[in-house]
């Protein structure tokens, strides 16, 4: 009996997984390429991401990592709702931690790195340490391929 209730929670895990993965359609391809380097708040950006997180890929991918940074390079003072909307869904805060990368711009990486140093907002210092890592190693891997 023990194994047979092990057997269907595995079952239906696995279902749930599938389903929430469903691979990217034509149509959301084109959508989210169409709005993926023009998102310019959080929220804006965060129904993005719930819509078209599977499309997160190659030329798609390189336009949420535009928006991230503009978002961070221009609107700091936000920070506080990228933490809220972190904090019901924790997968979006990697999201934006992984797209704060070196296709983006270096001077704006730079701008990323010292405000999450010198313009902390109070109780937000886990997720200014871990934007300021990750801006240091979009510079570091720039510099290693000698670009920019």
């Amino acid at each position: 009996m023990r194994r047979l209730i092990c057997f269907w929670v595995l079952v239906f895990s696995a279902s749930i997984a599938c389903a929430q993965q469903h691979p990217c359609t034509d149509a959301e391809v084109d959508t989210a390429m169409a709005q993926a380097d023009t998102l310019r708040s959080w929220d804006a950006l965060y129904r993005s991401y719930k819509l078209y997180r599977q499309c997160d890929d190659g030329a798609i991918a390189e336009g949420y990592s535009e928006s991230v940074v503009r978002i961070l390079a221009d609107h700091w003072s936000t920070l506080s709702r990228l933490v809220t909307l972190s904090r019901r869904d924790p997968r979006f805060r990697r999201f934006v931690l992984e797209h704060v990368g070196a296709t983006t711009n270096p001077d704006d990486l730079k701008k990323i790195r010292i405000s999450a140093n010198t313009q902390c907002p109070p109780r937000l210092g886990a997720i200014c340490a871990d934007l300021a890592k990750q801006a240091d190693a979009a510079l570091k891997e720039d510099e290693s391929y000698g670009i920019r």
